[in-house]
């Protein structure tokens, strides 16, 4: 009965997918008062219901070009406005389908402004003095870690298989030291590993740690199991972010924001669960529900494997 009862959760697992990254990003370069070269970059599935751009009343575009590489749309052209956007806002429109658009601005005095648009924030005031800190960044490490399913079931098994508060400290920890110290080296280009690989070891990562926690026996997971996960998953991070880049001069400051939003989105998720569970781990019906997840985790990551092994030889 219960291998019946998992086929057909493998069979609704093929209906659920995994979070995409899919974010537009607007740059716009001042090239002398109140002129702009702008670029425009959007997945290429969206070509057919692209992001429209509203400008202010004091700015008029040129005829867009349009060119594409392996992922990307790109729309080229030049902005021309009679005053200082500075103040000003942009509206963004068809971001249904899109998680989110940066907007890059940089200015001739040298000064950048990044903010972040998505469906139910269309619209970014540009501010007459811009900060020196990236926070969009943080916005970006956030939001995606909040969309991201495929980390959120794995940090759901995690807390399933840690005893104690303390136990959970280190799991996470290394959890978090080990994918800080993977997207930092991949984003810079130090270490490089095909992104399609790296999704399909960590659906790897779900499965295992699915079925340790489907285990009903109490078994130890070893800090350094996650640490060894994180090191994959932090690979994923930095595939999320280079979809989008730096477009500013603040490299190690925007990556630390983008790292801090994803620590941030993390703390916010672990609490729930963990509390649940040290309230209710003693009851019987608790723990055949626990199970029960689990086996849906299990079969969404063996879904989510097939899937992304696949599209490695397409």
């Amino acid at each position: 009965m219960k291998n019946i009862y998992f086929f057909f959760l493998l069979i609704f697992s093929f209906f659920t997918n995994s979070h995409e990254f899919n974010p537009a990003h607007l740059i716009l370069n001042e090239e002398s008062n109140f002129s702009y070269s702008v670029k425009l970059f959007y997945p290429q599935q969206y070509k057919y219901n692209s992001p429209k751009i509203l400008y202010p009343s004091s700015c008029t575009s040129s005829e867009v070009s349009k060119s594409s590489n392996i992922k990307n749309i790109i729309e080229t052209y030049e902005l021309e406005c009679s005053e200082d956007i500075k103040g000003k806002k942009i509206r963004f429109e068809n971001l249904d389908f899109l998680t989110d658009a940066l907007l890059s601005i940089n200015f001739l005095d040298g000064s950048s402004y990044e903010s972040i648009a998505g469906s139910r924030n269309l619209e970014i005031t540009i501010p007459l003095e811009q900060s020196v800190y990236p926070v969009a960044y943080f916005n970006l490490g956030f939001d995606h870690l909040l969309k991201g399913i495929d980390h959120i079931v794995f940090l759901i098994c995690l807390i399933f298989l840690v005893n104690g508060f303390i136990n959970l400290v280190k799991v996470v920890t290394a959890f978090t030291v080990a994918h800080s110290i993977t997207l930092s080296l991949s984003f810079l280009g130090i270490v490089t590993i095909s992104q399609s690989v790296i999704e399909s070891l960590i659906a790897l990562t779900i499965i295992f740690v699915a079925l340790d926690a489907a285990d009903k026996k109490n078994k130890k997971f070893p800090w350094y199991y996650a640490f060894g996960f994180g090191l994959l998953h932090g690979f994923g991070f930095s595939g999320a972010l280079s979809e989008i880049g730096i477009n500013n001069n603040e490299l190690a400051l925007s990556l630390l924001f983008f790292n801090v939003g994803i620590e941030i989105a993390q703390l916010a998720i672990i609490p729930i669960p963990f509390l649940i569970i040290f309230f209710f781990s003693d009851n019987k019906i608790f723990q055949n529900i626990k199970y029960l997840i689990a086996i849906i985790i299990g079969g969404i990551g063996v879904y989510w494997f097939i899937d992304r092994v696949i599209g490695i030889f397409l």
